[in-house]
């Protein structure tokens, strides 16, 4: 072969082995391999659209769809995650791949859990123990996975604290409840008290000589007892609260009954009449207000973290492939990771500090 034939011959098959390269990095595990790169690098959007591509050339394929959701629940879309996990489970042959579908299935329904521990209890706790059945299907396969074993004590303390929580939450309703109930009983008391004063001095300005005296004193007496009711419901009340509210009306007819004491002092019934009448209105503005109270409480009634999931898996070849780091939480680090975005959230949420100029 002389020296031009050789030369063409390389050409040739560089040009051939060029084409294969590309049709190999257009194939879905060439897809796969790229989009694993972007997955190890921290771009999880742009790998999920990767996955995709290679699950349009290959709709049938299981393992781009377990990266995929792998992808998810890196985006903190748990519920995509939790809908693939599925999948995969249902669909994969591999047992292996299986085992780590149903671990990171629990990863994502603890994780889920824990999401909604602050606003859902019940939902919450439904979610953890779907984790724990999804890890032990997980450990059914692969016993040896003790970080699914330990995901398990950790889901279960878990729901014991947030049963606990519960528990604690209820008794203080109850509490609550009582003492609203006596609250509410006490102004009934200041209330029928009010009124009969009022009585009395009607009657006692139809008398001849009337004596209002011993009326002023005992509506002294009552301004006080109201005085103090006002502060033991301030101390009760959240602000902006209907205890709040409640205890301003008290405020007002503490005025009121000051006012009528004075007036009886100066044997003025009509004017200290009038003024206990407006004192007993203000009483009932705050039984109204608890009344309103009582309502939204009953409306109301009516940690550790799992394993992180698994990494992506290639698309089976001829030639062994890289993997992409998957998540491999655990449920320690995924409580952990919730209370530090917790505090996160509840550091911008509180008043931000000022910056100021530089001296120097």
């Amino acid at each position: 072969m002389n020296e031009v034939n050789v030369k063409l011959l390389n050409v040739i098959l560089l040009l051939s082995f060029a084409v294969a390269q590309q049709a190999f990095a257009e194939s879905p595990a060439g897809v796969v391999r790229e989009a694993n790169k972007l997955y190890r690098q921290g771009q999880f959007k742009e790998a999920v659209d990767g996955y995709d591509r290679a699950l349009q050339e290959a709709p049938e394929a299981i393992e781009p769809r377990f990266n995929k959701a792998d992808g998810y629940f890196r985006l903190d879309d748990l519920q995509q995650a939790i809908d693939l996990y599925k999948a995969v489970a249902a669909q994969s042959r591999d047992m292996q791949l299986v085992a780590k579908a149903k671990y990171n299935l629990g990863n994502s329904m603890f994780e889920q859990g824990v999401k909604l521990a602050q606003t859902d209890s019940q939902k919450a706790i439904e979610s953890m123990k779907s984790a724990i059945g999804s890890w032990r299907q997980s450990l059914d396969i692969d016993p040896a996975n003790e970080k699914a074993a330990k995901n398990i004590e950790v889901a279960r303390l878990s729901i014991k604290d947030i049963l606990e929580q519960i528990e604690k939450q209820k008794q203080q309703q109850e509490q609550q409840q009582q003492q609203q109930k006596q609250n509410q009983e006490d102004l009934k008391q200041l209330l029928e008290q009010q009124k009969a004063l009022a009585d009395k001095t009607e009657q006692a300005k139809q008398q001849p000589s009337p004596d209002f005296n011993e009326i002023a004193k005992e509506q002294s007496e009552l301004k006080d007892r109201t005085e103090q009711m006002k502060q033991e419901l301030q101390k009760q009340a959240d602000a902006n609260k209907p205890g709040q509210q409640a205890a301003e009306h008290l405020k007002d007819a503490t005025e009121n009954q000051k006012d009528a004491k004075e007036k009886l002092d100066k044997s003025d019934a009509q004017a200290a009449k009038k003024s206990q009448d407006k004192a007993a209105q203000d009483i009932v503005k705050a039984l109204k207000s608890l009344s309103e109270k009582k309502e939204q409480n009953q409306q109301q009634q009516a940690q550790q973290q799992p394993n992180q999931p698994q990494e992506p898996n290639e698309v089976p070849q001829q030639q062994p492939q890289e993997q992409a780091e998957a998540p491999d939480s655990t449920a320690q680090e995924i409580l952990d990771r919730e209370q530090r975005q917790k505090q996160e959230r509840q550091l911008m949420q509180s008043p931000a500090f000022q910056k100021v100029d530089k001296d120097w």
